[in-house]
């Protein structure tokens, strides 16, 4: 697998990429952003990312947050690779990164792990829109490996009682996101709509992001939407 160099939240943090394989792209700093506005971090954090692909978000997460036990979960294991290097490369030593099937994290992990979890995941049901020829970019985008349910699944498993999830989707699927969050018993805390720029008065959104908590008591939140330009 040929290898890139870029860089990620600053032009001290490294991240190894591949053409052959889905790069970290606007919607993991999207995600990574609304994790830092959103949440209140407690001074013993686990954090865990559901399908971290090159690991963009849990390099970063594990950069910002020292004292922090980062754990990134990924089904490919040469994504896992170019994972790991990069954490050599910004001698990151408070982050693992497992190979793992979602859909079996119960032989891998003990539950009620994290008090931060936090997923990507592939956008599109099988049978939509077009399915790249690459098998690891096709795995990123449609639901081949996992469904949006499985995510879910394994947040409910991994979550502490306290801790909260956090999701960025396509704005398309935002019933089947609720519907999935009510299935495995998650509260939503707040969630933000997102837009590719102001000028798109009267069109949906592109995307939206959730917070969820398996205790949370309170009214949720709606927050302003977030432009990317």
């Amino acid at each position: 697998m040929q290898k890139r160099h870029d860089t990620i939240i600053s032009g001290g943090v490294k991240i190894l990429q591949s053409r052959e394989a889905f790069c970290y792209s606007t919607d993991t700093l999207l995600l990574l952003d609304f994790i830092n506005a959103n949440y209140n971090f407690p001074p013993v954090l686990k954090i865990a990312e559901l399908g971290s692909g090159t690991g963009g978000l849990c390099i970063a997460a594990a950069y910002q947050n020292p004292e922090a036990r980062v754990t990134g979960i990924e089904l490919q294991p040469k994504l896992n690779e170019l994972a790991r290097e990069s954490a050599r490369l910004n001698t990151l030593e408070n982050i693992e990164f497992i190979d793992a099937d979602l859909r079996e994290i119960k032989s891998r992990l003990y539950p009620e792990t994290f008090n931060l979890i936090a997923a990507n995941p592939p956008y599109f049901k099988l049978g939509t829109g077009r399915v790249n020829r690459n098998s690891n970019k096709a795995q990123a985008k449609h639901e081949i490996k996992c469904t949006l349910g499985d995510v879910f699944s394994a947040a409910a498993y991994l979550l502490k009682k306290t801790g909260e999830f956090f999701l960025i989707h396509h704005y398309s699927r935002i019933f089947d996101v609720f519907a999935a969050a009510a299935r495995y018993n998650f509260k939503l805390i707040c969630f933000q709509p997102v837009y590719i720029d102001r000028s798109a008065i009267g069109e949906n959104a592109s995307h939206c992001l959730f917070a969820f908590g398996a205790s949370y008591k309170k009214e949720p939140a709606v927050l302003a939407p977030r432009y990317i330009r």
